[in-house]
């Protein structure tokens, strides 16, 4: 039997206020997904007094249940090993991708890179918390910067296999980081883009067409790439979703070989 907290984990937030709680409160989702119950009950211990915390300060931001699923199957179902995300919020993500890390013993795998100082440090903190620091390196650096870049490959000593994009969600921006971190991504490697959809678009406070159109013109100018836009004509929260249930969206982006003809 199921120890009873392993039951609820949670389970807790299906009646919680707020919008990070979006996913919990969906129809049919009174269950533990597989990215907390695959966790000990230490590791579920540090994301519920995240969780805690971050309600507390308001430091809201994080990406939702349906990303962090896809990116729990992807990583451990292919023991993906060399991860770099642009965009470290308050450490979300960077705490389930080092679990994930630590269960698959693959020891500096993830390059997590943020501008503001104040959200490394907590990033920092949670993740020596978790006893995390030897899966996970948290680095205040500016994306644009091709010097960030450098750091990365001088991390893995050689290509990402993924990058997550999750920074500034600004159009111009993130034209600018596609540009300079797709080409240093390794073969049949790939690049997730959150918040691709009209309802995102919202999030530019250049107001210039946030992610979404970033995405759309560099696909265009880049061929050679292949690409999918999942939820990219959402536009609300509110309205019924398809099977993937995020209405911020996602870009994938996989970096084929090229073909040269004969």
């Amino acid at each position: 039997m199921e120890a009873p907290d392993e039951a609820t984990r949670s389970r807790r937030w299906t009646h919680a206020a707020g919008p990070r709680y979006w996913w919990h409160r969906l129809p049919g989702m009174d269950f533990v997904p597989p990215v907390y119950s695959d966790l000990t009950e230490a590791e579920w211990k540090i994301v519920r007094a995240w969780y805690e915390e971050t309600d507390r300060s308001g430091v809201i931001g994080e990406c939702a249940v349906p990303l962090v699923s896809l990116l729990h199957g992807l990583v451990m179902g292919n023991r993906i090993a060399r991860i770099v995300q642009l965009g470290t919020c308050a450490g979300y993500s960077s705490l389930l991708l080092g679990f994930m890390l630590r269960r698959m013993n693959a020891p500096n795998g993830l390059f997590t890179l943020d501008l503001d100082p104040e959200l490394c440090a907590l990033t920092r903190r949670w993740l020596e918390r978790a006893g995390l620091t030897n899966f996970v390196t948290v680095a205040e650096g500016n994306s644009l910067d091709p010097n960030s870049l450098a750091a990365a490959q001088a991390h893995f000593r050689g290509e990402p296999e993924m990058i997550l994009l999750d920074s500034s969600h600004e159009y111009g921006a993130t034209v600018r980081e596609l540009d300079l971190w797709y080409p240093a991504l390794q073969m049949g490697g790939l690049l997730l883009l959150h918040d691709v959809s009209r309802f995102a678009e919202e999030f530019d406070v250049t107001a210039q067409g946030g992610v979404r159109r970033a995405f759309d013109e560099w696909r265009e100018k880049n061929p050679q790439a292949e690409a999918i836009c999942l939820n990219g004509e959402s536009r609300t929260m509110d309205l019924p979703r398809p099977p993937y249930k995020d209405a911020c969206g996602l870009g994938i982006i996989y970096k084929a070989e090229v073909q040269v003809p004969e």
